[in-house]
């Protein structure tokens, strides 16, 4: 056991940044929730039909990808008529994923 690497790395993971982006992108099961992020980032909303068609879903498990982020709090929604349009609501996961992209 290198014991210098050890503590080094274990150091790297304490710093508050890494626990800050372990946390935020633990709330994501999979990549479609993460892409959603970056397509909401580009268009500030986006309806589920939207989202369906950018991710080559059903319109069933687009809803679904966004409902838990609803759930989670990440994501708010607007209705105009019968079309709900959702929107990053997390201005943390927002700034989390701009210095991403």
């Amino acid at each position: 056991i290198n014991q210098q690497n050890v503590t080094t790395a274990t150091n790297y993971l304490e710093k508050e940044k890494v626990q800050k982006s372990l946390r935020i992108l633990s709330k994501f099961t999979n990549n479609k929730q993460i892409n959603i992020i970056f397509y909401l980032l580009a268009v500030e909303e986006l309806c589920v039909c939207d989202i369906a068609c950018l991710l080559n879903l059903s319109m069933a498990s687009a809803s679904h990808h966004l409902r838990k982020l609803a759930n989670q709090n990440i994501l708010d929604t607007r209705r105009e008529g019968k079309i709900i349009y959702y929107f990053i609501k997390d201005e943390e996961i927002r700034e989390f994923f701009n210095q991403l992209g």
